[in-house]
């Protein structure tokens, strides 16, 4: 299994949940960091695509000269029936190339909160093994409507679509963060939560930090929906 990230800020995220689930089970995993001007792969290069966070918009094509390039890249990998996953930033622009729309959430969402599976998604594939309530991390400004053909799985309170897959291509996408370890998030904390200015739905840093010292290990969510996106997909 040949798996391939895009990244969309220069930080290093690779010590992640996903890394360590390739490296278990000895996958190949290669990214490209397009907001470095990276060269995209082939298709034929790789088996599964990942498309993670950003701190983009998914409307500044004229602002980022690589958002264009990277959107037609996916669209290409859609067509082309590769096992697509999307989180958060990724999620938005799958979404769009599906057909939806990308739009400013009416709150931000930041910190520890709840997902709720709805009755698709507790019956749905991507979430066997998960509780019908589950605590992740988020990070976002942005949201997306539901793309045409997909089933919406997941929602929490200032979001309605925080999962969906697609009906008959081997897609799922996220809102949320579950390829966040521990560490990275306290590092986030620490290095980048100048603008966690608490509200309704935005934690400040030291109840992240708090929070993230006594919840549960981050590891099992995105094992769980990996392993079951390969199970469902296989090698693709």
């Amino acid at each position: 299994m040949r798996l391939h990230l895009i990244w969309h800020d220069p930080l290093d995220f690779s010590p992640n949940n996903v890394f360590m689930w390739a490296e278990r089970r000895g996958y190949e995993i290669n990214q490209t960091y397009v907001c470095n001007m990276e060269e995209l792969p082939s298709i034929g290069d790789f088996d599964w695509l990942m498309v993670m966070g950003g701190s983009q918009h998914a409307w500044e094509d004229e602002t980022y000269p690589w958002l264009p390039i990277e959107k037609a890249f996916i669209a290409d990998a859609l067509e082309n029936d590769k096992i697509v996953l999307g989180i958060c930033f990724g999620a938005q622009l799958i979404a769009e190339a599906l057909g939806g729309r990308v739009f400013p959430n009416d709150y931000r969402e930041i910190g520890w909160h709840e997902v709720f599976l709805n009755s698709d998604g507790g019956k749905s594939f991507l979430f066997k093994d998960v509780p019908n309530t589950f605590m992740t991390f988020h990070c976002h400004s942005d949201h997306f409507s539901l793309p045409p053909g997909c089933t919406r799985l997941a929602y929490s309170e200032p979001t309605s679509n925080q999962a969906f897959v697609c009906d008959n291509r081997p897609v799922a996408c996220v809102q949320f963060h579950p390829e966040y370890p521990r560490e990275l998030i306290n590092y986030l904390s620490h290095e980048h939560s100048g603008d966690w200015i608490p509200a309704r739905f935005v934690s400040g840093k030291e109840e992240v930090l708090k929070i993230t010292k006594k919840i549960r290990d981050t590891y099992w969510l995105m094992e769980t929906l990996l392993d079951n996106m390969f199970r469902e997909f296989g090698n693709g």
